[in-house]
């Protein structure tokens, strides 16, 4: 890892400690006294200095682990979010599949680039929803250029707005892959290019006043991946509408 990577993992959890032990509380173990608080801490980040990259960010989300995928009831998925479709590929058509949200709210198809969604504008116009959740860039990153990818997402947001200038569109940033699997078997699935591809999304955002959602934290463990590094499981599902529930 290079040391300007450390130094800001570093930065943030002690600030993060800092701001816990002002507050009195500590979010994975609240028995600790400040005293031992602090030695964890300091031990924590001598600790980082052989480590990677992933592994810290695993271990920080460790210690976070109370703060999100625990807090989200599944089973008031669908009413808390009744007036909202979904737009994505087969990570968002999970939610339909495995009867998280109902399927009519859910237009999200395997191997859908957000060049295709377009053709979901008629069954958005029935819907009538007050927001829509847009998740692309899985089968983008190696269809097109990230400025294609821009320009299909100001598109897609221009139409959707046609239809209802007061629907409130989100774009959630693509997420993360674990690239130690997808790099495998293409080179062009790592996060650099997932960067690239939020970066364009953002100036999307920009440009249309729909909402940019960061996916920053979402997967708080590499062991919420399925087998192939790209799609998720269940309980990423959790840390995913408790965000959204939380932010739209």
């Amino acid at each position: 890892m290079k040391k300007k990577k450390y130094v800001a993992v570093a930065s943030t959890l002690m600030c993060g400690a800092l701001l816990l032990l002002n507050s009195g509380s500590m979010a994975a173990d609240t028995s600790k006294t400040e005293k031992e608080s602090i030695l964890w801490t300091i031990n924590f980040l001598k600790k980082q200095e052989s480590q990677s990259l992933n592994d810290v960010e695993e271990e920080i989300n460790k210690v976070n682990k109370d703060t999100s995928i625990t807090k989200f009831d599944m089973k008031k998925a669908k009413t808390r979010f009744e007036d909202v479709v979904f737009l994505g590929d087969s990570i968002t058509e999970y939610l339909r599949q495995a009867n998280i949200l109902d399927s009519a709210s859910v237009l999200a198809q395997k191997g859908e680039h957000v060049s295709q969604a377009i053709k979901h504008m008629s069954e958005i116009r029935d819907l009538k929803p007050k927001i829509v959740v847009i998740l692309y860039g899985a089968n983008d990153i190696n269809a097109y250029s990230p400025d294609k990818f821009k320009e299909e997402y100001i598109k897609l947001i221009n139409a959707i707005k046609k239809i209802d200038p007061k629907v409130k569109v989100y774009v959630q940033a693509p997420l993360p892959v674990n690239e130690n699997i997808t790099t495998k078997k293409d080179t062009r699935f790592n996060n650099e290019n997932i960067k690239l591809l939020t970066n364009k999304l953002k100036q999307a955002a920009s440009v249309t006043g729909a909402r940019f959602l960061s996916s920053d934290g979402l997967i708080t463990s590499r062991s919420l991946y399925e087998g192939d590094g790209i799609h998720l499981k269940y309980n990423f599902y959790k840390n995913w509408l408790y965000f959204l529930s939380e932010n739209i």
